[in-house]
C-alpha cells in the first residue's frame, strides 16, 4: 500500500509538473507573439527618391528626398530626411503606435530655426503605415503642417512612400 501511495504521489507531482510547465511555456508564446506584433516595426527604415510631399488636391509631387526612420521598442521615433528646403530644421521626433494587425500610425515633430537661430515653426507629421507581410517594407500615407509659435498653422500637405527595412 505505502508503494502505491508513492508511485500515485510521484505520478500526481510529475503530472502537475508538465501541466504547470506547458501552461507557462505555451503562456509566454502567446506574449511573444503578441509583443512580436507591437514591435514588428521596430528598426531602421529607408525610402529613397521619394517626393518630400505631394500636393494635397492634384497629387503633383514637390521636390524628392531620401529619408531614414528609426522605429525603437516601446514607441519611440526619429526621423532623418535629405529635405533642403529648410537647411535649419531639427531631426524629427515622435511616438508610434500599432493600431491593427500590420497597420501602424506615428506623430513626429521637427524644429525650425531662420539663419540667425530663432525659432520660426512646428513641423509636425501624422502617417499611416502598412507593414508588408514580410516584414521587410511599409506603405505610408500622410499628412503634414507648419504651425507658427502661436499656434497658427500656415501651411499643410501629404506625403506617400514606401520604405524598406535597413538590413545587412
Amino acid at each position: 500500500m505505502k508503494t502505491t501511495k508513492k508511485a500515485f504521489s510521484v505520478a500526481l507531482a510529475m503530472t502537475l509538473t508538465l501541466t504547470i510547465g506547458l501552461t507557462m511555456a505555451l503562456g509566454q508564446d502567446k506574449a511573444a507573439d503578441n509583443e512580436g506584433q507591437d514591435n514588428a516595426l521596430a528598426g531602421v527604415w529607408q525610402e529613397l527618391a521619394v517626393p518630400a510631399f505631394v500636393d494635397c488636391q492634384t497629387g503633383a509631387p514637390g521636390p524628392i528626398v531620401n529619408v531614414a526612420y528609426t522605429f525603437n521598442q516601446g514607441g519611440t521615433m526619429y526621423e532623418e530626411d535629405t529635405l533642403s528646403l529648410d537647411r535649419y530644421r531639427t531631426t524629427g521626433g515622435g511616438i508610434w503606435k500599432r493600431t491593427s494587425g500590420r497597420n501602424y500610425t506615428y506623430v513626429a515633430l521637427h524644429y525650425s530655426f531662420d539663419p540667425a537661430g530663432n525659432f520660426q515653426l512646428t513641423i509636425k507629421q501624422k502617417s499611416n503605415l502598412t507593414l508588408s507581410r514580410d516584414g521587410n517594407s511599409f506603405t505610408e500615407k500622410g499628412t503634414f503642417e507648419g504651425i507658427e509659435p502661436g499656434g497658427n498653422v500656415i501651411f499643410t500637405g501629404c506625403f506617400a512612400a514606401t520604405a524598406h527595412r535597413l538590413t545587412f
